[in-house]
């Protein structure tokens, strides 16, 4: 290869990795927007006169709002271009936060916090799907990596960004900073990603039965399980810091840092080693060595430096999995990976929903410090799952042996095996 024709190449890959990384920051965005409430719930409230509970309900709201609108508006919009559908839902997010930060009421705060939830959803689905699709197929699972290196950002610098600018003028100013991330980004996305065509052909109720896909239930099974192994923890990890490792408010912010940092590693390296090795070979190898770092974790709680050891290698064999995931649903989908990719965000808010119920019921048994250990069986249970999947996709041997032993040949060649 020339110098010319290698600096060509090198240049292509830099504008590709530009483009993914714009996808990236409205990752940020919608990452920054999920989890920057939690910290402004008490100024929120006082304001608007609410309690803890209904406060706390516009989480809810976002959430079930995602999870229910993910795969329906995929399969509602999937014969759009991908360039038009991302920038419309860009400036539809960035709208809802406006009118989260303006919200006069507790009513409309809701309403808005639904068309945040529904924009969002559709967003990450799309996003992921046109990174994988202006990307080389060698470099598919890195740039699934990078899509949601964004929101794994969020969880280290967006909510604490975000909480800053609350504490420093008003919880409104927050949401308005996630909408001009949101503007900022349709603005890079308008100028710099190209034109991506729709799927067109099938209709909503053929692609909403993507689910029926062969491994796709087990495959949606695997996420659920795998959220709840880690939601069952990180959703009371406040409490667990405070009366189990014994950290003041300030180790508990640098603790959940180093959560964050080792997020962002592991959902970068997860991207290369989906590139590298099978997908779902190298999921469950992160999801077994997942549920043996939560099993860990039921010790390492018990002081500050443990905690912060065993968060930092949490948050990255976590992350790490994710890309694998997506990598995965991509190959089982065919051109349904876009559905399956929608279907796969439903999986995870249904995760964590779950992993707050479950968390809760042994909060109030007393059994918090044996969450770790909830964690890791559910781990185990998503190594099941995702065995059974395998296992389904495997060919009958004698399926494997006729597809070993030669074709007969006839005077017009070989026999067409497909018919």
């Amino acid at each position: 290869m020339s110098q010319q024709a290698a600096a060509a190449e090198t240049k292509a890959g830099w504008a590709g990795a530009a483009k993914v990384w714009l996808l990236a920051l409205g990752m940020f965005a919608i990452g920054t927007d999920l989890f920057i409430v939690s910290g402004l719930l008490p100024a929120l409230g006082s304001e608007l006169n609410l309690s803890t509970a209904a406060a706390g309900q516009t989480v809810t709201v976002f959430a079930i709002t995602y999870a229910v609108a993910a795969p329906i508006l995929a399969s509602v919009t999937s014969r759009l271009d991908r360039r038009t559908l991302l920038l419309a839902v860009l400036l539809v997010f960035a709208v809802g936060n406006a009118l989260s930060a303006v919200a006069p009421n507790y009513t409309v705060l809701l309403l808005s916090r639904v068309v945040a939830g529904a924009s969002a959803a559709l967003y990450a689905s799309t996003a992921s799907a046109v990174a994988a699709r202006i990307t080389a197929p060698e470099r598919r699972g890195r740039a699934l990596a990078i899509v949601y290196a964004g929101m794994t950002s969020a969880i280290a610098l967006g909510v604490p960004i975000g909480n800053a600018i609350g504490e420093l003028s008003s919880w409104r100013w927050a949401f308005g900073f996630v909408a001009l991330l949101a503007l900022v980004t349709a603005l890079g996305a308008a100028a710099g990603i190209p034109s991506v065509a729709g799927n067109p052909g099938l209709g909503v109720r053929e692609r909403l039965g993507a689910v029926r896909i062969k491994r796709a239930p087990t495959a949606m099974l695997t996420t659920t399980l795998w959220v709840v192994g880690t939601f069952v923890v990180y959703t009371y990890l406040g409490t667990m810091l405070e009366e189990v490792s014994g950290a003041s408010d300030g180790d508990r912010t640098w603790l959940l840092l180093l959560f964050g940092i080792g997020s962002f590693a592991g959902v970068m390296g997860g991207g290369r080693l989906a590139d590298r090795v099978d997908p779902g070979r190298g999921l469950a190898g992160t999801v077994a060595v997942l549920a043996a770092v939560l099993a860990a974790l039921t010790l390492a709680l018990h002081s500050v430096a443990g905690a912060a050891v065993g968060l930092a290698v949490w948050g990255l064999v976590h992350w790490a999995s994710f890309p694998l995931i997506q990598h995965r649903l991509l190959s089982i989908g065919g051109k349904n990976g876009d559905m399956l990719l929608a279907l796969n965000n439903s999986a995870v808010y249904i995760g964590q929903t779950a992993a707050a119920v479950v968390g809760g019921l042994f909060a109030d048994a007393g059994h918090l410090r044996q969450l770790p250990l909830a964690g890791a069986a559910f781990e185990v249970l998503a190594l099941i799952a995702l065995a059974i999947g395998a296992r389904a996709a495997a060919p009958a041997p004698e399926a494997a042996g006729a597809a070993q032993a030669p074709a007969p040949r006839t005077a017009a060649g070989p026999v067409d095996s497909r018919s």
